[in-house]
């Protein structure tokens, strides 16, 4: 008898924790936040091999994500480009790209390398669409080079 009551507990404290969940979600007003499709800061990296002994009897190795020394950095808003000159030997066919925005939604178009991959760059231009939380869209031109 001391099992039913106890079963019969567990399924009303369970039904009743577990119907908080079921409430209705409150959508936000992304309309607030205004035109926001800017990108503010573009750095190109690349991954290195790392071989380190960590106390075990072989070499562990690894990758590490560093940053690709660029000689110029330029980003204009007014005219949406973003001009990066890589120092000179850089290997554009083995690096990625990150961005720093505040906008919602950053997409590659026409081919462009997704952002945070490791991708090829050589063609030197692309375009990346930057959608703000107001639905303003901004199609960025994005030009990567390497110093001559």
């Amino acid at each position: 008898m001391k099992s039913y009551i106890l079963i019969a507990f567990s399924i009303v404290f369970f039904s009743i924790s577990l119907s908080s969940c079921t409430k209705p979600r409150i959508e936000l007003d992304d309309s607030v936040w205004g035109d926001q499709a800017f990108i503010t800061q573009a750095v190109l990296f690349k991954y290195t091999t790392v071989t380190n002994q960590l106390g075990y009897e072989e070499p562990v190795t690894g990758y590490q994500n560093t940053s690709v020394t660029t000689v110029s950095n330029i980003i204009d808003r007014s005219g949406a480009t973003v001009t990066l000159v890589a120092a000179k030997g850089t290997d554009l066919t083995k690096i990625g790209i990150r961005f720093s925005h505040f906008a919602k939604k950053i997409e590659p178009l026409n081919g462009a390398p997704v952002a945070g991959v490791i991708s090829d760059f050589s063609a030197g231009n692309f375009t990346y669409r930057v959608t703000s939380a107001d639905g303003t869209v901004r199609d960025w031109r994005v030009k990567v080079s390497v110093a001559p």
